[in-house]
């Protein structure tokens, strides 16, 4: 990996960090000593703190801290949405949400970390 890397992170790689789950906990370690950047979309800090309790919130924010936050803009709306128009039928369950994360990877030219592989079909991203 470069010193310049970039991932976009998704909801469930947060959780796993937060909750120290052994395995995604030192593979964020070992990306963060390598200095790679880490980009949060405001789609997962929502949902994030749509299932945190606040006594949480401290370790939420020390986490995002550690992160870059990404901007929504016309771009990512329109690769979304022509995602959607794309993939829904054929790939039910995938969400508005996963469309929008799958296209910030896209619009930032960046790889996305997910741990929910079958909600990201899109074959013009890479997925880790």
């Amino acid at each position: 990996m470069t010193v310049t890397e970039r991932i976009v992170l998704d909801t469930d790689i947060v959780i796993h960090v937060l909750k120290k789950q052994a395995a995604v906990l030192d593979r964020f370690l070992g990306l963060y000593e390598d200095k790679v950047e880490f980009l949060i979309s405001p789609i997962v800090v929502a949902e994030i703190y749509a299932g945190a309790f606040a006594r949480e919130h401290k370790q939420i924010e020390a986490f995002f801290g550690l992160c870059h936050l990404s901007q929504m803009d016309h771009g990512i709306a329109r690769f979304a949405g022509l995602y959607a128009n794309k993939y829904r039928k054929a790939w039910q369950g995938i969400s508005m949400e996963d469309y929008l994360l799958a296209a910030t990877a896209k619009m930032n030219h960046c790889p996305l970390w997910t741990g929910n592989l079958k909600h990201y079909p899109m074959d013009d991203i890479e997925l880790l």
